[in-house]
């Protein structure tokens, strides 16, 4: 898997440096209770970037393997491991096919922040589905799908340093750049409607049994949800 490469390789340093330097780990309480208790649960981390998931994951009880195509972002990764061991394996691998995962080795799943930055949704979820035993679940956090990019021709109100992304061209699917988009992330991501996500899950065997909208603590996120969370289970 030596010749995977990720638009985040170019980012990574100033990736890690922003988002969790020390290696603490995720801090997200929503995303804590739709994990729920992972004690000794084997848990796969996809697209796991330098490890903020991960190490949360560990810190809450669970066995972890780390998947990512970026090779620098891994890097900080398994420096952090070096530092605070956490038994942590980190893997270099594509979220679309994760070869370096067995067949129904996982008691759950988790992709944060990073379908909407992978080009092949189908392809991830069924590799998803693959890795988990039966019965396993599957947790993912995604950028809201009501926003899109300045490029698709919505409306932007500028408050108090952030940006609100106002719905239009909603149903056109598929990748576009946007320059109003954080700093440490790729200009590149690809928009789905919601219904695409379920019917993409479902049609995997992985059925949604909760989903979380919640509110943010900037003011433009307390007028509309920028964020949202699934959780599903795959049939036994």
């Amino acid at each position: 898997m030596s010749n995977l490469t990720s638009s985040y390789d170019e980012l990574a340093d100033i990736y890690h440096a922003t988002v969790d330097p020390d290696g603490a780990g995720l801090s997200d309480p929503t995303f804590d209770e739709l994990v729920g208790d992972v004690t000794g649960q084997r848990v796969a981390a996809v697209a796991c970037g330098q490890g903020r998931d991960a190490r949360r994951l560990a810190d809450l009880g669970a066995q972890v393997v780390g998947v990512d195509a970026s090779e620098s972002l891994l890097a900080h990764a398994q420096e952090l491991e070096r530092q605070t061991p956490r038994g942590i394996d980190y893997l270099h691998g594509d979220a679309h096919d994760l070869r370096p995962l067995a067949d129904e080795d996982f008691d759950g799943v988790v992709c944060y922040m990073a379908l909407m930055d992978i080009p092949e949704l189908e392809a991830t979820i069924r590799s998803v589905a693959r890795i988990l035993k039966p019965g396993g679940w599957f947790v993912a956090v995604i950028t809201h799908p009501c926003y899109k990019s300045p490029a698709h021709g919505e409306l932007i109100d500028h408050v108090e340093g952030t940006y609100r992304r106002i719905s239009g061209r909603y149903f056109e699917e598929g990748p576009h750049h946007s320059a109003t988009r954080w700093e440490i992330l790729p200009r590149v991501s690809y928009h789905r409607t919601l219904s695409t996500y379920v019917n993409t899950l479902v049609a995997a065997g992985l059925q949604v049994v909760r989903l979380a909208e919640p509110i943010g603590d900037k003011p433009s996120w307390k007028e509309a949800a920028g964020v949202l969370y699934f959780r599903c289970l795959l049939a036994k």
